[in-house]
């Protein structure tokens, strides 16, 4: 007789304000609008605006200060459980990276760059997993809850990428970071006068270590929320170094390797922030319809088909079209949203933590290792492409043999017992 699966009821809880919401969506938007400028551009700027020629310490400017930034990751998400306050942490994180920006208008050199990097991230990297924890400490779709915002990050994506690969052009570097500092503080006020934190949990719902240690199934006493969450951020992780080690690059190598222009780069990524846009509105709704397993493996594979074709592409036009496709939405939805069955509010932002730092991982070791490649290996970027598509074949493969569907394991999983 096969035993039961564990099951664990919740009392309704009140749905979060409107206000808060649309607050925290607009100050995002104006968030990733920021972030957008220094991603599409940074590798490009090192490499022609400050004049550095290896590889490696570009892709050490992309990666080492995610990596550092990891350790404020789990270290805010921890102390914001405690003190079961998402809010303040989430204006550090965007005030840390409004000061680095109007530094960045003065510095000359790549290891100043670095270090004034390196400090930004140790406090930002935070603000999304503690957005997704407030926003899903409340909803019942915590898939639905997690797509909308990482819709309206895309949304900021678009408006950045677009603006500044033509901005680029008439204003230079220096100006980008002086309107995405504008925009970061924009952001800030815009979530002090539109948030309020939400009121902390009742005594009962706050739960123990035991209860993340408790197999959800008594036939396979592996099958733990601990070691399943774990599973699912080390795929994440794996496939977020395959293609961060392209995406870092991806500036340099559409204008300097394919010949294409600042203004091409700005709309290949603009266009996939607007069909990522559209894409996280569905994979939302799908991954609390069809379940967070399928969508993961849909996002890793779709990652390695991609990388797969993406690497006979030699026409700029053709790499600018292929780069709109987006599949980030289906494996960032899918694993925030598993990470919200398998933890209580009490826990909740470390769970989120545990996935965004699994991806910051990826983010961090990625270029780091793609510049490696490129510098060392492949001589071209176009090489990381093979490396991509093996590490998304391998975080696949991770989740179709160990990872269990978590939506329906956790039916009636709620927040207070």
């Amino acid at each position: 007789m096969v035993a039961p699966e564990t099951e664990i009821t919740e009392s309704p809880t009140p749905l979060v304000p409107r206000r808060y919401i649309w607050g925290l969506f607009l100050g995002f938007s104006l968030f990733h609008i920021a972030q957008a400028i220094f991603w599409q551009f940074g590798s490009y700027y090192l490499f022609v605006g400050i004049g550095e020629t290896q590889f490696l310490l570009i892709g050490l400017v992309g990666g080492l200060p995610v990596l550092i930034g990891l350790t404020g990751v789990y270290l805010w998400g921890s102390i914001s459980d405690k003190l079961h306050r998402r809010l303040p942490f989430i204006i550090f994180g965007f005030l840390g990276q409004a000061i680095s920006f109007l530094l960045y208008i003065f510095i000359q050199d790549s290891i100043t760059f670095l270090i004034v990097t390196c400090a930004a991230y140790f406090f930002s990297l935070a603000a999304v997993p503690l957005a997704n924890a407030y926003l899903t400490e409340a909803q019942t779709q915590k898939g639905g809850a997690v797509g909308l915002l990482l819709a309206t990050s895309s949304l900021g994506w678009a408006v950045g990428a677009f603006s500044g690969g033509f901005l680029f052009t008439l204003i230079g570097m220096e100006g980008l970071f002086l309107l995405g500092a504008i925009a970061y503080f924009i952001a800030i006020f815009t979530i002090l006068i539109l948030v309020r934190e939400l009121p902390a949990p009742a005594q009962g719902s706050i739960i123990d270590e035991e209860t993340m240690s408790e197999p959800l199934n008594p036939d396979r006493k592996w099958m733990t929320p601990r070691i399943i969450l774990l599973l699912i951020a080390t795929a994440v992780a794996i496939g977020s170094v395959g293609v961060n080690a392209l995406s870092f690059f991806f500036g340099i190598f559409l204008i300097e390797e394919l010949a294409g222009t600042a203004i091409m780069l700005g709309l290949a990524n603009g266009f996939a922030s607007l069909t990522g846009f559209a894409v996280t509105l569905v994979a939302g709704r799908a991954t609390d319809r069809l379940g967070r397993k399928p969508m993961l493996l849909m996002g890793f594979g779709s990652y390695a088909i991609f990388m797969t074709v993406y690497l006979f592409v030699v026409d700029p036009w053709v790499a600018m079209i292929l780069w709109i496709v987006p599949f980030y939405p289906l494996i960032f939805t899918a694993s925030y949203a598993a990470a919200a069955d398998l933890s209580k509010v009490a826990r909740r932002g470390r769970a989120m933590s545990t996935i965004a730092t699994a991806n910051s991982l990826g983010s961090g070791i990625g270029p780091i290792i793609g510049g490696a490649l490129v510098q060392f290996v492949f001589i071209s970027i176009r090489g990381n492409m093979v490396f991509a598509v093996l590490m998304n074949i391998i975080a696949l493969t991770l989740v179709l043999l160990f990872v269990p569907e978590t939506l329906r394991r956790l039916r009636n999983r709620t927040d207070s017992q």
